[in-house]
């Protein structure tokens, strides 16, 4: 608030800062960005200038001026890579905050920017619905990405045996039913039975669980993908 106060009259919290005062991106500079649309000198803050600022790429929260999420996207995409977007997307929409329409028509809006291709290349791979919580889930979407695997549902609720169990990533076409396991020692644990009994209900219906921890995910990720690849390719002749 200190900031936009300092920046005179019409000024916004506005691109990294704004995100994190969204709550979809995590990462703070030295100095914080204030969009307005005459630009003066102040200490600690990079200031950017507009000649268009329209009152509904405009709100506040928590009290403070600050851009829209879609104005924010514009602007953020200035600075972060298309994996980095694509993140903050996801991130966005598990808080759903995201609206594709809204940032689209933010997108056209926009037009003549700098490095608006990475933002709609960003837009073109998200997937609505393709919630990811935390970093050991992306860290799996990359390297499914990367190994060009075909892209799984995504927290799927699924009935088995009486009860709804959530599936991290669901191929329905393999039968392959993926958790993510990014617990502690002691929650593996008292988890062990629970984990045990689902896996059975979930190959009583005929879906195969695989489980794969943040150790293996993160440093044995080659070994994960054979691992998964393995057993598509054994659904598949079978």
């Amino acid at each position: 608030m200190a900031a936009v106060v300092a920046s005179g009259q019409g000024a916004v919290l506005s691109h990294r800062d704004a995100a994190v005062l969204w709550g979809f991106y995590d990462g703070l500079g030295p100095r914080i960005h204030v969009t307005a649309k005459w630009h003066r000198r102040v200490d600690g803050l990079i200031l950017h200038r507009t000649r268009r600022l329209d009152p509904d790429e405009v709100t506040t929260k928590n009290g403070i001026p600050v851009t829209t999420v879609e104005r924010t996207f514009v602007d953020i995409t200035e600075c972060l890579n298309t994996d980095r977007l694509i993140r903050t997307m996801r991130e966005a929409e598990y808080q759903r905050l995201l609206d594709l329409d809204a940032l689209n028509a933010a997108v056209e809006r926009a037009h003549g920017r700098r490095r608006l291709t990475a933002l709609k290349r960003a837009v073109a791979q998200h997937r609505p619905g393709q919630i990811i919580r935390g970093e050991l889930e992306h860290r799996f979407a990359e390297l499914r990405s990367g190994a060009g695997l075909r892209e799984p549902e995504t927290n799927v609720a699924v009935r088995a045996q009486g009860k709804t169990y959530v599936i991290d990533c669901l191929w329905r076409e393999h039968c392959i039913a993926v958790e993510l396991d990014g617990r502690d020692a002691h929650e593996r644990t008292l988890a062990f039975e629970a984990d045990r009994r689902r896996d059975a209900a979930l190959t009583a219906i005929g879906l195969r669980p695989l489980r794969f921890t943040w150790h293996r995910v993160n440093y044995d990720g080659a070994e994960v993908l054979a691992d998964l690849t393995a057993a598509m390719n054994l659904s598949s002749s079978s």
